[in-house]
């Protein structure tokens, strides 16, 4: 059915057929696969020079800077709305920093590997990433490393014992600080994660990126694998992104078949679910969803108490936050632990800047959602697989809080998000997706 569906004509529509943006180096691609591999390596070797924590790849994209400027200054891209926005959300942070702490040295720490972690990470992806082939080329080049992490975090689970980082910390010194937790008989695997969590919720994401990616053989099988094997973290943010993700891809699919099965019915009868939910419950949407996907009933129970005090530490400090200082909470919440992290952005920076940040993610998804329409059927698939990949992260988060590699990658997913979600369409007409429901009206 499908290959009826390339080989018919295309749609008349009086315009000449634009090809995708193209680039002549594998250059920018694998310097994105390079920040991935960086990413994966334990917090063992993490080191601290002159007071700043300073990851592999912390380092690797400072030492990127001049070639995400110079790519911007080739205007390998143009600014967008969520470009700004992420701009003024790092920036944001250097502000709430400095009237947080009161000193600029405290500022410059906390706004400069925020601003790493999050802008540098987004427009490295922005520059590298520039149409669905590289796109492609980039999860070949990373299945290598996301299939050997998936593999430890299995490893873990199953052998009931930590491998990698306490093998990393034996080459480096540097203590490994995870806990052994088991979980329905089995470890909570971490791999190079510094959190099982982490794993879990990282690995989850690549589902509907491999799975409708429009690869063929081994790296997509490899990706697949890798990203169910997200599971043996024993994480139910991570269960959640597996069900959900594959859940979406299923929907996705028949999509393509059942004509009157669109995109837009399905976000219609989200949007009317969410409102009765909301409008009816007790504890909320959000309550409702922390007590029954999860896997632990205290952790579940604590998650909802983190929103309710969270909430009412951000009304009392809704522009800058209170920074790293303690949040106040009932004695008895001994645990600091904050799973949320679009309210912990809120929390530490105050609400302008996750209205930044959520608003640049939100932009992102609508944008490859839309694109997605007027795209041929595999690059249409393959955006519709980012557009999923980031819905389901984004919504995740909302038991996880985010630091380093994990902070990383979602902002890199944002970053080729944006830049396939803003591919340039030209003057002329752009062929449109045939879908195989289609079939009898073209």
């Amino acid at each position: 059915m499908e290959a009826a569906a390339r080989s018919l004509p295309l749609p008349t529509g009086g315009g000449i057929v634009r090809p995708l943006p193209r680039q002549d180096s594998l250059v920018p691609v694998s310097l994105a696969a390079g920040l991935f591999y960086t990413i994966l390596l334990p917090e063992q070797f993490n080191p601290t020079v002159g007071g700043f924590y300073l990851p592999p790849f912390r380092v690797y994209l400072l030492g990127a800077t001049m070639y995400i400027l110079f790519g911007a200054l080739r205007s390998r891209f143009r600014f967008v709305w969520p470009d700004i926005l992420i701009i003024l959300g790092s920036a944001w942070i250097w502000l709430a920093a400095h009237q947080t702490s009161g000193s600029l040295e405290t500022a410059a720490v906390m706004g400069g590997s925020h601003t790493v972690d999050i802008a540098l990470a987004y427009f490295l992806a922005r520059v590298a990433i520039r149409s669905p082939k590289d796109f492609r080329t980039f999860l070949i080049l990373i299945a290598p490393g996301l299939g050997f992490a998936s593999f430890m975090v299995a490893l873990e689970s199953l052998t009931h014992r930590h491998i990698f980082q306490p093998f990393a910390s034996s080459l480096t010194g540097i203590p490994n600080r995870l806990r052994l937790e088991v979980r329905m008989g089995l470890v909570r695997g971490a791999g190079p994660f510094a959190h099982p969590i982490h794993a879990g919720i990282l690995l989850a994401s690549f589902l509907p990126l491999y799975a409708l990616s429009g690869l063929r053989g081994w790296p997509k099988w490899l990706g697949i694998v890798a990203s169910i094997g997200g599971i043996f973290s024993m994480s139910s943010a991570a269960m959640l992104g597996v069900v959900v993700g594959g859940g979406l891809i299923i929907y996705d699919w028949l999509s393509e078949r059942i004509a009157n099965l669109t995109w837009r019915l399905f976000l219609l009868f989200s949007a009317l679910l969410y409102g009765v939910v909301e409008l009816t419950s007790n504890s909320g949407f959000y309550g409702i969803l922390v007590r029954y996907a999860s896997l632990n009933s205290w952790s579940a129970y604590n998650r909802v108490l983190i929103w309710q005090y969270g909430t009412e530490n951000v009304a009392r400090h809704p522009w800058f936050g209170i920074g790293y200082g303690d949040w106040d909470r009932p004695s008895w919440m001994y645990s600091g632990s904050f799973d949320h992290f679009w309210l912990i952005l809120a929390l530490r920076w105050g609400i302008p800047n996750v209205l930044m940040l959520l608003g640049a993610t939100l932009i992102a998804i609508a944008m490859v959602a839309l694109k997605s329409r007027d795209l041929p059927i595999r690059e249409a698939r393959t955006l519709r697989g980012v557009a999923i990949s980031l819905s389901v992260f984004a919504l995740g988060v909302n038991s996880v809080s985010l630091w380093l590699a994990t902070l990383v990658w979602f902002f890199m997913l944002v970053g080729l998000s944006v830049s396939l979600g803003y591919l340039p369409a030209g003057k002329s007409t752009t062929r449109r997706a045939v879908l195989p429901s289609q079939l009898g009206r073209v």
